[in-house]
């Protein structure tokens, strides 16, 4: 048992979630589409559960900066409840740890300012802290 768990911290040593997940944009540039080992999951309106519900009412720079801070508030009023929010990222944070899963977040607004770069940071506190559960070692730094 002792030999699986150290085979286990070896492939993980260097393994760092944020790595592991982006923001793209299923259409434009090809820097900015998901690659064919990521795993893309809507977060545009599509999306009832990670879709920012705030439209824009004029295409700005301040009324994205609207909608997002709008959305930052929900996401952090759904995390402190655990709320379907928390479990669509706690899923997502799963499939990175145990399956090394890469992860496109797919959104309209890519490469321009995102409601969905929120999400990232959420995700990565998850996986470390399942990385931690499972006493993996991993790295912790931001590319």
């Amino acid at each position: 048992m002792v030999n699986i768990l150290n085979e286990l911290n070896m492939k993980n040593k260097n393994l760092n979630p944020w790595d592991y997940i982006r923001v793209v944009n299923l259409r434009g540039e090809k820097e900015y589409q998901p690659t064919s080992d990521e795993k893309v999951i809507i977060a545009h309106r599509g999306n009832p559960i990670l879709g920012n519900k705030h439209p824009m009412k004029v295409q700005t720079m301040k009324e994205r900066d609207r909608v997002i801070a709008a959305y930052k508030e929900d996401l952090e009023n759904d995390l402190a409840h655990n709320g379907v929010m928390y479990q669509a990222l706690q899923s997502i944070a799963k499939d990175i740890v145990d399956r090394k899963q890469k992860i496109a977040l797919s959104c309209y607004c890519s490469p321009l300012k995102c409601h969905a770069e929120h999400l990232i940071p959420v995700v990565i506190d998850m996986a470390h802290s399942l990385l931690s559960e499972k006493n993996i070692h991993y790295t912790t730094i931001k590319p």
